[in-house]
């Protein structure tokens, strides 16, 4: 799939945004217990969540320019620094504002690593493989974000120390960003320049959108569905009857879906098409998702029916990372990375907070139809084909 030399920066870039996966994992449940714990309600956790989201936005927009003036080696770990010292001093605080501030910054630190990390890994590939590359590391990220709610299982017994620890995590990540080639300014500039040859590098944003809406419905149902799952699942096993564990496993349930399901369904896109797959996976949830609050009953199908769910929601973010690549070079693939970046925090900040008002006036079962309402929106999107002269991957999106 990949030659031998690209393997070790495909490797070390994997290694160090799946390492920032654990700590988002652990960071938003954490937080949520937290804030429960301290007679907070559902609401709160929406509305902090939003203001990571909303930094995660501020990032987005500064993400290109710092880049250019910086390098995107430069750029990516000092997000890693932020992102330690965001979390760090909410171990000494109880301030409800200083909470804001410091997961604004949180989510300030985590934007451009993504842009950032999700360009560069869709540079390595050739065409013919891109989902499986693709859904490689995919997975290697959702199997360290699941390991981030068992994770907090444990950081929840340290009450002295939680959020340090998880601090802390984030600073793993540095030496995989230092060791990969390709993250010096010359190369970043080279990924950038507006002279690129290729026909789609130079794409506007707006034109992006405008041709491609399925990458940013495809992000905004999972950036939804992520930041919901890992701070409201928890919560609406509760509201069911599930011990605290049991709760905290339902959410590592999902991501686990999430990790391991990925290669298969990017083998699958490679091979029977990506726009199809794509849409497949979006009327699946569609009908699955109204289910959740009789399943949950059923502890025999439960954890199946979480695993599958988990599957499905991460293959519409896949397949979006991997239409970027498919349709984008150059100049173009970066904003096309900064627009699934921005989507990402706007569904980020606007979801958690719609979600918390919902279930504070209807109760748990809000969150799901939350959830359905943007899977049907994703899949009513999905129906629209990409066409004019940006097209430069139609056989091996829509390959049979």
């Amino acid at each position: 799939m990949l030659e031998r030399h690209v393997w070790r920066d495909f490797v070390a870039v994997t290694f160090s945004v799946a390492i920032v996966g654990i700590g988002l994992g652990c960071t938003l449940p954490l937080t949520a217990l937290a804030l429960i714990r301290q007679g907070f309600g559902p609401e709160v956790v929406g509305w902090l969540a939003a203001a990571s989201a909303l930094g995660g936005v501020t990032g987005t927009f500064a993400a290109p320019a710092i880049t250019r003036r910086l390098g995107r080696r430069t750029v990516m770990l000092s997000c890693m620094l932020l992102a330690t010292a965001a979390v760090m001093p909410l171990q000494f605080t109880s301030s409800l504002a200083s909470w804001a501030l410091l997961r604004f910054l949180f989510g300030l630190s985590m934007a451009p690593l993504f842009v950032l990390g999700e360009a560069w890994i869709n540079l390595l590939p050739p065409d013919a493989s891109r989902g499986r590359v693709v859904a490689i590391y995919s997975t290697s990220f959702s199997l360290c974000q699941m390991l981030g709610p068992g994770l907090t299982t444990w950081l929840s017994g340290l009450p002295d120390t939680g959020f340090l620890i998880a601090g802390a995590l984030f600073l793993l990540g540095a030496p995989g960003v230092a060791l990969a080639r390709g993250g010096t300014d010359d190369d970043h500039a080279s990924e950038i320049a507006p002279a690129d040859a290729t026909q789609n590098a130079n794409a506007s944003w707006w034109a992006i959108m405008r041709f491609a809406p399925v990458i940013i419905a495809g992000t905004a149902f999972f950036a939804l569905f992520d930041t919901v799952t890992l701070s409201f699942l928890p919560l609406f096993a509760l509201d069911y009857g599930f011990s605290r564990e049991q709760a905290l496993l339902a959410a590592a349930v999902v991501m686990a879906g999430d990790a391991m399901l990925q290669f298969a369904v990017g083998w699958l896109a490679d091979h029977w098409g990506r726009a199809r797959i794509h849409r497949l996976c979006g009327l699946l949830l569609c009908l699955l998702l109204p289910l959740m609050p009789w399943v949950v009953h059923a502890s025999w199908l439960w954890w199946p029916y979480l695993f599958v769910l988990g599957g499905l929601a991460g293959a519409v973010y896949t397949l979006a990372v991997v239409a970027s690549g498919d349709y984008f070079t150059g100049a173009a693939l970066l904003r096309s990375a900064g627009l699934i970046a921005l989507t990402w925090n706007v569904s980020s900040s606007a979801g958690p907070a719609i979600t918390g008002m919902a279930m504070q006036a209807w109760g748990s079962a809000a969150m799901v139809a939350v959830l359905l309402v943007v899977a049907v929106g994703f899949l009513l999107v999905a129906r629209v084909r990409p066409n004019g002269k940006l097209v430069v991957a139609d056989a091996v999106t829509e390959r049979a």
